[in-house]
């Protein structure tokens, strides 16, 4: 991957292309006498169009280049008096070679291959070496210092993921549980503490955030996120100075950005299947409307049966995406809207079997790498919400997206000295879940019915309407036929999450040249976002512990009914309510070049965020029917007709300092950074009566090598936390759902190892890796108790194969997987055990524009555990049935497709 003659690709961030007719037009140039390093990346920038040049420009300098010149003249001038000459043009791409110089030549100079005439090969998605998340201006990845992984849309391909959140695998220091399907994962970033969803992780949208606030429950950002062949590259950012910038996240970005128009007409079609019946139509379209507007849209549609046999589509929709950019004099404009309607199936936890020595097994019958409890059986019921009030829900629903984004994208430089951008983005839509989430541990029939007596008989109300009960009859809700009381069963929420979100974002950022070396940059974010909610939970269905499990109805002896078509509670907690919120902050960095290898970069920020809302008061415990001999709705909770207000007037100031040294130019950078901020607060806090976001104090350094056959990124990083605040959801004995509130602070501290490696010609080995020791402090009982559900160790090693094959490059991938142990509580009461995974792919790329790709997942069906029994206290992992999210099985995908 990474020859003895390096190359590195510079292309300006605005534009993917450029005609070749392109190099003719004039382009108004602003370029000072510098390093060729910079120079010739800002040259590309400002020309808007790719350049190959050799390594080895350390020493070298480029001219000024000053005024209206066509880019071919332009570049002359920029070169003159350096060895650089103008090798090859193709499309929108200049190669750049250096004449040799007898002086240094080399004894026995390397063969030169003359490269095989075929056509025009049409573009591929390969990845740029720009970077522009979390910078003040884009900058070539290997100067930029910064903790920050580059996916293109072939790397994507050949990964082959199940959801958004899968592609955080390709970044170390980030911990990503995938397991519940194409959407609803929970992502953990570098050791800061949070028990699920993904709060210290941003998702954005051409740099800038889809949705701002990410506490939102059941709706973190990646789920509001669907990745399709309309994206060009992604970046994943850990840290650096995105602490001040955008939304001000302390954790992590993902920025993806996005396919843009091209000159000349451009497109693709892929056609995607799988092993377990998912078909998937990718589509795009790109090309001009006239000389100086360019136009991208394209898409996806699928269908699926489910990576676990659910008996009903798990994944049906799609999205639709247009963008338009218009070039001007001294900038360019582009606009884009984004629809997306997808709904996908929700996969709880499973009933396992721990044998008490850290093992585990599967309950006979229930395959735990390929089935699920949902099924046709709780597919389409309806829950009880009040005195006579039902509400249809279907779990073919699961973690639904209706959603529409639009917004716009401004790069303007006025003058010479000042550059100007702007980033708008406007989300509106639905975000709904309706899933079963599972509670206590299984249990026999005969013990579940021996427990119900028991509480019936405790029951006042209950012994005087229908007098004491010593036993029960089971029966299946559908059929009617009994069930034995050897059977496992197990009791598992019917939720249900309707959720309304809309935001407006907008970034303003003015740069400029002052004085010697430093540039000045100002901005201001402003962001305005609501949500609109509705949750039942509890609605606890009776089921067998089996493959899509069926509703079991439970009648006891003196004719109190315990359960209602399988639901042995009514909705037990209701949460309705909205909340709206109002950010403004401003922001200010300097970027002080000390020397030619040496800057600085320091910036601070100041927040401030209004926030409003309301929650409906609710009556717990309440009979919905009147009848006590009707157990399943004698504890539900009714909403009345009185609300509570809720508000909060907050602000912080956030900070950043850093310095990136080029110890060996063009192939050993050192950097570090200070960090501190958080977030600000969210309405579940406030709902709740919790604090705002914890702050963090982040000190981070690394260093980024590009030498002969390695490139390689090394970070390490330290963390402090204090006034943690957690919340648990706790499903009780009774059908209710509490909840917790723990305070506190942690510490963290890790190693992250991101290198590509070429030991020999067309091989390279990929290693991921990322130590780090997260432990709480000042947390009572729970104090030097590592942070939960990180694990402390986990990489990936991937030898990579390529080789040409007729007017065909082949690439043949094997990735290992490792993953340490975890815990899956607080208390770290709920260990979960390593595991380790192989994957495998075979990538097929030819000449006349025709691809494939072909991708086996967890290839050896290994089992893993990415999640415990969160919603139950104590040590319910240790032995006996128990009740935990494993990994899926293997699977197998396969895409067709073509570009022109």
């Amino acid at each position: 991957m990474f020859p003895a003659r390096v190359t590195v690709t510079i292309i300006a961030p605005l534009l993917a292309a450029a005609p070749a007719s392109a190099l003719a037009q004039q382009v108004r140039f602003n370029l000072a006498e510098q390093p060729a390093v910079t120079g010739i990346p800002e040259f590309a920038r400002q020309a808007r169009i790719q350049i190959v040049s050799p390594a080895g420009l350390s020493g070298l300098k480029t001219r000024a280049v000053r005024g209206a010149f066509t880019v071919e003249e332009g570049l002359r001038r920029l070169l003159g008096g350096t060895d650089l000459y103008i090798a090859a043009r193709n499309g929108n791409a200049i190669s750049l070679a250096a004449r040799p110089r007898v002086a240094m030549r080399a004894k026995n100079p390397p063969p030169v291959r003359r490269p095989i005439e075929t056509s025009p090969k049409p573009e591929s998605d390969t990845v740029s070496d720009i970077v522009v998340t979390g910078m003040v201006s884009p900058e070539r990845r290997l100067d930029a210092g910064l903790a920050i992984t580059i996916a293109s849309l072939e790397r994507i391909h050949e990964l082959a993921p199940n959801n958004t959140a899968d592609l955080l695998k390709l970044a170390p220091g980030i911990w990503a549980e995938t397991t519940g399907g194409a959407t609803g994962a929970n992502v953990f970033v570098r050791g800061f503490p949070t028990t699920g969803d993904a709060p210290f992780l941003t998702v954005q949208l051409d740099s800038a955030p889809i949705f701002p606030p990410t506490e939102l429950a059941f709706s973190e950002n990646t789920t509001l996120f669907r990745v399709d062949d309309m994206i060009q590259r992604i970046e994943i950012l850990r840290g650096g100075a995105s602490t001040i910038l955008s939304n001000g996240q302390s954790g992590a970005v993902i920025n993806f950005i996005q396919r843009r128009g091209t000159p000349e007409l451009r497109g693709g079609l892929r056609l995607t299947t799988t092993d377990y019946g998912a078909r998937r139509a990718d589509g795009w379209l790109s090309g001009p409307l006239d000389a100086s507007t360019v136009f991208a849209v394209g898409g996806f549609y699928r269908i699926s049966d489910g990576i676990r046999n659910t008996q009903f589509p798990a994944d049906r929709g799609g999205q639709i995406t247009a963008n338009l950019t218009r070039r001007f004099d001294r900038g360019s404009l582009t606009a884009y809207v984004r629809y997306t309607r997808d709904r996908n199936a929700f996969y709880t936890g499973a009933p396992l079997i721990a044998d008490g020595d850290g093992g585990f097994s599967a309950i006979p019958g229930f395959d735990p790498l390929r089935d699920t409890l949902i099924g046709s059986d709780t597919r389409r019921l309806s829950i009880e919400t009040g005195p006579g009030a039902y509400r249809p829900v279907d779990l073919g629903e699961g973690r639904g997206l209706d959603l529409l984004v639009t917004g716009a994208s401004l790069e303007w430089s006025p003058s010479d000295d000042v550059e100007v951008t702007d980033r708008l983005n406007i989300t509106h839509g639905d975000a709904n879940t309706i899933g079963l989430f599972t509670g206590p541990v299984p249990t026999m029939l005969g013990q579940y019915v021996a427990d119900t007596v028991a509480r019936a008989n405790a029951d006042p109300r209950v012994v005087l309407a229908a007098g004491r009960a010593s036993s029960g009859q089971a029966v299946l809700a559908a059929t009617g036929a009994s069930v034995p009381t050897d059977r496992y069963v197990l009791t598992a929420g019917l939720w249900s999450v309707k959720k309304t979100i809309a935001s407006v974002t907008n970034e303003l950022r003015v740069s400029r040249a002052v004085g010697d070396g430093h540039r000045l940059t100002a901005g201001l974010y402003v962001s305005d976002y609501k949500s609109d909610d509705a949750r039942q939970f509890g609605n606890n269905l009776l089921l067998l512990a089996e493959p899509n499990a069926r509703r079991i109805d439970l009648t006891l002896d003196n004719g109190v009914r315990a359960s209602r078509d399988g639901f042995v509670s009514a909705t037990t907690s209701q949460i309705t309510g909205y909340s709206r919120a109002a950010n403004v902050a401003l922001f200010l960095s300097d970027r002080w070049i000390i020397s030619e290898r040496t800057s600085i970069n320091a910036g601070a920020r100041i927040e401030h965020q209004s926030l409003r809302g309301a929650v409906r008061n609710a009556q717990a415990n309440t009979d919905f029917d009147g009848d006590p001999r009707t157990l399943y709705d004698n504890n539900g909770a009714l909403l009345l007709g009185s609300s509570t207000a809720l508000e909060d007037e907050s602000g912080q100031i956030s900070w950043t300092a850093g310095v990136v040294h080029k110890a060996l130019p063009d192939r050993l950078t050192l950097h570090a950074r200070f960090n501190h901020g958080s977030n600000l607060q969210s309405f579940e806090k406030l709902r709740i009566g919790g604090r705002r976001g914890p702050p963090a104090t982040v000190l981070e350094a690394g260093a980024d090598l590009a030498a002969g056959p390695v490139r390689a990124s090394v970070n390490v990083f330290v963390n402090r936390f204090s006034g943690l605040q957690f919340t648990r959801l706790l499903a009780q004995p009774d059908g209710t759902v509490g909840s917790i509130i723990l305070l506190g602070g942690a510490r963290a501290a890790g190693l992250e190892l991101d290198a590509d490696i070429t030991p020999a010609q067309r091989w390279t080995v990929e290693l991921r890796g990322t130590w780090q020791d997260g432990r709480y402090r000042g947390f009572g009982d729970n104090s030097g108790n590592r942070v939960v559900r990180q694990p402390n160790l986990q990489f990936a090693i991937s030898p990579v194969y390529a080789t040409r094959v007729a007017h065909a490059d082949v690439k043949l991938r094997a990735t290992y997987t490792f993953v340490g142990e975890r815990f899956s509580d607080v208390e770290n009461l709920q260990k979960l055990p390593r595991y380790s995974t192989t994957d495998a792919g075979v990538h097929v790329q030819l000449d006349n524009g025709l691809y494939a790709d072909l991708v086996a997942q967890n290839l050896f069906n290994a089992f893993g555990l990415t999640e415990g029994n969160t919603r139950v206290l104590g040590a319910v992992l240790a032995s006996g049935p128990i009740i935990a999210r494993p990994l899926f099985g293997r699977n197998l995908s396969l895409s067709l497709g073509y570009r022109f």
